[in-house]
């Protein structure tokens, strides 16, 4: 019913910022130790950044990204999202391309900032930054014009809107007895309009579609991890 709709709202939210906050911060410790071993092979000739990356970024996305994926799907059940099996796993694969998104961007940082004292101070910041953006403690339509063209930047943003459209769109949620439901952009009436919960979020147009948020978390990524490609191929 209502009552649950700030509840659902938050634990998808935090599902996202708890494991994407462990997985920049680890990625950014882990390359640092990698980066040496790197120049010194590339400098004797024993292989190229290609497959090098390609076994990182494989590796990364088998270790980073399967555990917290797994973790997520229990959680769905266990506090009780919409219970359908083509939610859940639209749900899981939402999760995984967020997850996985976090992970390029803790590369990416790692790889543009050589030194780990000043990428443990800046990751964080960078990432509560993306996190802020992402729709939850500041509706997206109520974001200041002037840092909002920052929010399509942010996993956070895609992942969260995904699951909002996932978990709420195309269905009716009961009032709980005796109230309306106004807190978050409602009319009052009764069943609430699980549209309307993500509109009233600010998620609208299309990213209101789950498909289009993924489809721009897996941009983000390719992007993220062609420059982090890029700029090992040129480093020294």
């Amino acid at each position: 019913d209502t009552n649950r709709v700030h509840e659902r709202n938050s634990v998808m939210f935090f599902i996202i910022i708890t494991q994407a906050n462990s997985i920049v911060v680890s990625n950014l410790t882990t390359f640092a130790q990698e980066r040496a071993l790197l120049s010194r092979e590339r400098a004797k000739k024993m292989y190229g950044v290609l497959p090098y990356f390609l076994a990182k970024t494989a590796g990364d996305v088998t270790n980073s990204v399967l555990l917290p994926t797994l973790y997520s799907a229990a959680t769905y059940w266990l506090v009780g999202l919409r219970p359908s099996l083509s939610s859940f796993f639209t749900y899981f694969l939402v999760y995984y391309f967020t997850i996985s998104t976090a992970q390029a961007t803790g590369l990416f940082l790692s790889v543009a900032i050589p030194s780990v004292q000043v990428g443990l101070l800046l990751a964080p910041a960078i990432n509560l930054f993306l996190v802020i953006l992402g729709g939850f403690y500041v509706p997206l339509s109520n974001l200041n014009p002037v840092i909002r063209w920052a929010s399509y930047l942010s996993f956070a943003r895609y992942g969260f809107s995904a699951m909002i459209s996932n978990e709420f769109s195309g269905r009716d949620i009961p009032c709980a007895e005796g109230e309306v439901f106004i807190s978050v952009g409602g009319s009052g009436e009764c069943p609430l309009s699980g549209d309307e919960v993500v509109r009233s979020m600010g998620v609208t147009g299309p990213f209101a579609n789950v498909w289009v948020n993924v489809a721009m978390l897996v941009g983000i990524q390719v992007a993220l991890r062609g420059t982090c490609y890029w700029m090992l191929l040129f480093s020294k």
